[in-house]
């Protein structure tokens, strides 16, 4: 039987943005994410994710795009990898949406009277 192994995942991007590339030549990026969530009493819960880039043409988009505080929504698949404190659980992109623009716009007066 085959698995399901999909994430989509939205927040704002934290931290430095690393850039570099595979052994074989392969461009990559890399980036944290900070997802909230709201807990019973209000209370937001941030989870902070680590996202991975392999496509070629979506990581010269993240660097001309992606910046410290950007909201992004990312949709891709869980990645296990050996990492210096034990297992690394991350997201592996397919897709990156920058937001930035819409939500800024959508807190801008309308200029409508309620």
């Amino acid at each position: 039987m085959r698995g399901l192994n999909k994430v989509i995942v939205s927040g704002n991007v934290t931290g430095a943005i690393d850039f570099g590339k595979t052994g074989n030549g392969l461009e990559v990026c890399g980036f944290h994410i900070a997802s909230d969530r709201y807990a019973s009493g209000g209370q937001v819960v941030t989870a902070y994710i680590k996202v991975n880039v392999y496509v070629d043409g979506l990581v010269r988009i993240c660097r001309t795009r992606l910046t410290k505080g950007v909201y992004v929504l990312v949709e891709g698949e869980l990645m296990n990898r050996d990492g210096p404190h034990g297992d690394l659980t991350e997201v592996r992109a397919r897709e990156v949406v920058f937001w930035e623009k819409e939500l800024k716009q959508e807190k801008e007066p309308s200029g409508e009277v309620a």
